[in-house]
């Protein structure tokens, strides 16, 4: 199992309209792609990306296992002042936390290297045995990273942390998706490793296999067809 790259983290909202709004008002991402079931925002279509999703019904989502997702973005100073007031944004060590759309906790970080504006930085999750969860993050295709808690996915980085999840309402956490070679053989591997594979799908551009991974967290192997374009 090997992760080419992260490609999009998809969150369940209440009111995803409004959750698009906020993110392309007062971040630097734009609609990339929008259907009956989903709304793709981020700086562009092969950069990481914000999947939202409708809250199953009768839900109401709250952070749950994410401790906070970063963007990094190239002067997170000038970067913050496009924010609203209401996002109550805090400034520590270079970067700046704040709150996004529906309580979702958000961070501008210093962007370093070749990327672009707004690209996704990563996300922290909380987890009660972060090295374990990290262990088994790598064992499922995640490359190591600087530490026993870190791991990555392509130049994306996955942080685990030592705390609860919250557990008020449903958690927006829907899945991470991750870029690979071939869904199918990925689906096979996690199979034979005795891996829950909770789903396959077949799309008009993608083939996805979707896999219980540590902290009950759900990843989205997925699989570009030739027809794939997103810009």
């Amino acid at each position: 199992m090997k992760v080419r790259r992260l490609d999009h983290i998809a969150l369940y909202m209440n009111d995803r309209d409004a959750a698009a709004r906020f993110l392309t008002t007062h971040l630097g991402f734009h609609v990339v792609d929008h259907t009956e079931r989903y709304t793709l925002v981020g700086a562009g279509g092969r950069l990481g990306k914000l999947t939202l999703f409708d809250a199953p019904q009768g839900t109401t989502p709250s952070p749950g296992e994410i401790e906070r997702i970063t963007i990094r973005v190239a002067d997170p100073e000038a970067a913050a002042t496009r924010l609203p007031g209401e996002a109550g944004e805090e400034s520590r060590d270079g970067e700046y936390s704040f709150t996004g759309p529906e309580g979702l906790p958000l961070a501008l970080v210093p962007g370093e290297g070749e990327f672009a504006d707004y690209d996704l930085e990563g996300f922290a999750l909380r987890s009660g045995s972060p090295k374990e969860s990290a262990r088994a993050f790598v064992e499922m295709g995640f490359s190591p990273g600087d530490d026993a808690t870190t791991v990555k996915a392509g130049d994306y980085l996955i942080r685990l942390t030592d705390s609860t999840p919250e557990e008020n309402g449903g958690g927006m956490l829907f899945h991470v998706g991750c870029l690979v070679d071939s869904a199918e053989d990925h689906r096979r591997e996690a199979e034979e490793r005795g891996l829950e594979v909770t789903d396959f799908v077949d799309g008009p551009n993608t083939l996805a296999a979707f896999i219980r991974g540590p902290e009950d967290v759900s990843v989205e192997y997925v699989e570009h067809k030739p027809t794939f374009s997103l810009t």
